[in-house]
């Protein structure tokens, strides 16, 4: 019996120290974000910054009155007490014009010395091109907007998709043919990334609508008193007077869902399939999936709806 635990030893040490490994290799991750109008950008940066599988080295914002948008960035990572990572404003309009940008209304909860918040020197796609270069080959991008940013980058730097190890973007559907609005707003940009060569994982609406916060979720925040649910309170309290009227009064948890893809890819369903993104005509910005000539991506087909909401509500409580 003694010899038997005496052998068993190192195995146990060496798995130990094999778990204690994998802990330790975070996901080097930047964000680039539409942060300001819909909630869901808000809630999936605080859930990133309460991953601990990841390490956040940047946050790029997207489309519209970015640079307000940087600033309500940097208010949650003031909150979040992550004020070491660089925040850069981004290009304000998108390659292709299909839309007026969307406005910032939860910047209304900012004051004025927030407004003047020190943020990089960069602009979002050069942030993007210095933090690949930084981490060659271990950065991954969680795109929670239109991919304008993106797109830009890889036009800077023509060896970048070589450099990002991976995408992880919401947008797009790996279904039926939906007018999703980050791809939409700049399907030009959509277009060029998915071409690029980087491997793109997909989290499609088709997928992201079957999964919406609930009533006990809203609950169960409310009774959290700490500095960061009470900024989540404030800011889905904006988006629900600012939503339009026919969207629901509990937002889906969209953008969260890429956090949840790359933390916790066991709660959904992938399949490789091709897509392509229309650029032209009444259907541009539709993106048609399982087309005998688009780029290959790893799409979402399906997701464990409660399990991730579940996976979602307990990190940012």
């Amino acid at each position: 019996m003694s010899q038997g635990r005496s052998g068993d030893q190192p195995m146990l040490e060496a798995e130990r120290l094999h778990v204690t490994e994998q802990f330790q290799q975070k996901h080097d991750v930047l964000i680039d974000t539409g942060i300001g109008d819909d909630i869901d950008d808000a809630l999936a940066l605080a859930l990133a910054l309460q991953s601990p599988e990841i390490e956040l080295r940047g946050v790029t914002t997207v489309f519209g009155d970015t640079l307000r948008r940087a600033y309500l960035a940097s208010h949650l990572l003031h909150v979040y007490g992550r004020e070491d990572i660089p925040i850069a404003a981004g290009r304000q309009e998108p390659l292709q014009l299909r839309h007026r940008p969307s406005g910032v209304p939860q910047a209304a909860i900012l004051d004025r010395n927030e407004e003047c918040s020190v943020l990089s020197d960069c602009s979002g796609p050069e942030l993007i091109v210095q933090m690949a270069m930084s981490y060659p080959g271990r950065l991954t991008l969680l795109c929670l907007g239109p991919l304008t940013n993106v797109a830009l980058a890889l036009s800077i730097e023509p060896h970048l998709f070589m450099t990002i190890r991976s995408i992880i973007m919401m947008g797009g559907s790996s279904g039926a043919p939906l007018p999703e609005w980050n791809v939409r707003s700049d399907a030009k940009a959509a277009q060029i990334v998915l071409a690029a060569g980087v491997p793109v994982t997909m989290v499609g609406m088709n997928v992201t609508m079957r999964c919406q916060l609930q009533e006990q979720d809203i609950v169960a925040r409310r009774n959290t008193h700490s500095q960061q649910t009470h900024l989540l309170s404030q800011l889905l309290a904006v988006w629900q007077r600012h939503r339009p009227h026919w969207h629901r009064k509990l937002p889906y948890l969209h953008d969260p869902l890429t956090v949840v893809a790359l933390c916790a890819p066991q709660l959904f369903r992938f399949e490789e399939m091709t897509v392509l993104v229309l650029t032209r005509g009444p259907f541009q910005g539709f993106m048609v999936p399982r087309v005998m000539d688009g780029p290959l991506v790893r799409a979402a087909v399906d997701v464990q709806v409660e399990e991730a909401r579940k996976w979602v509500m307990g990190r940012l409580l």
